[in-house]
């Protein structure tokens, strides 16, 4: 073969390869199906562009310090007519209102619901459900916190693992469980890290007018 006909030939080798490397890295780095499923259902839950959909939600928060000590639980009731109107309650014999949010607020927390299923750890599915399990550094980087005066992430160095559980009917998701794990441990400055499992669901009652419970698997 002339010697002239080895350069493109050898052009057209590399070219091949490089499609080859680059469709692997595109499918390696493409989310699950699991991952998009989650990912769609929170979209379609709390709406697109985010807080276009109305919602009745339940947040319930556990804290225990460990074997023995009892465990700690508080429920909410998040009632949110968009766009600018979210109300909290306090649920026990009877609802108490807490609060009323001003939009600052609103944006904030919309944005820490609708990033609790983010980040770059993929979901499995599993049964009727899907898993995962991420870092407490990771999930404290993404997840935003609300206070009166900021709406930010707040990493932690503390070592633990979030295990987190959603759930999917009709294509929306109605409901998210985290239970955070935090192992004792001493800090880099010597001090005791608080130790124990927090557990946090959110649980949706009603979605753009239709409860729950009436929607199908």
């Amino acid at each position: 073969m002339p010697r002239r006909n080895l350069i493109p030939l050898a052009l057209l080798a590399v070219l091949a390869l490089l499609t080859i490397l680059f469709a692997v890295l595109g499918a390696s780095s493409a989310p699950s199906g699991a991952t998009l499923a989650v990912q769609n259902a929170s979209g379609k839950t709390f709406g697109s562009p985010s807080g276009s959909t109305s919602f009745v939600m339940d947040l319930v928060d556990t804290v225990s310090a460990g074997t023995g000590t009892g465990t700690l639980t508080q429920v909410r009731q998040i009632d949110y007519v968009p766009p600018n109107r979210m109300v909290v309650y306090q649920v026990g014999s009877t609802l108490r209102r807490l609060a009323v949010l001003d939009q600052a607020a609103i944006t904030c927390t919309l944005s820490a619901y609708t990033t609790l299923v983010g980040g770059s750890t993929p979901w499995t599915a599993s049964g009727d459900a899907y898993t995962r399990t991420e870092s407490l550094a990771d999930y404290s980087a993404r997840v935003p916190q609300v206070t009166p005066t900021s709406c930010e992430p707040r990493p932690t160095t503390v070592h633990g693992q979030v295990h987190e559980r959603a759930v999917i009917r009709s294509g929306y998701l109605v409901g998210v469980r985290l239970t955070v794990v935090v192992p004792p441990q001493t800090l880099p400055g010597g001090g005791t890290a608080a130790h124990g499992v927090e557990g946090e669901a959110v649980v949706m009652v009603q979605i753009n007018g239709t409860r729950v419970r009436s929607l199908g698997s």
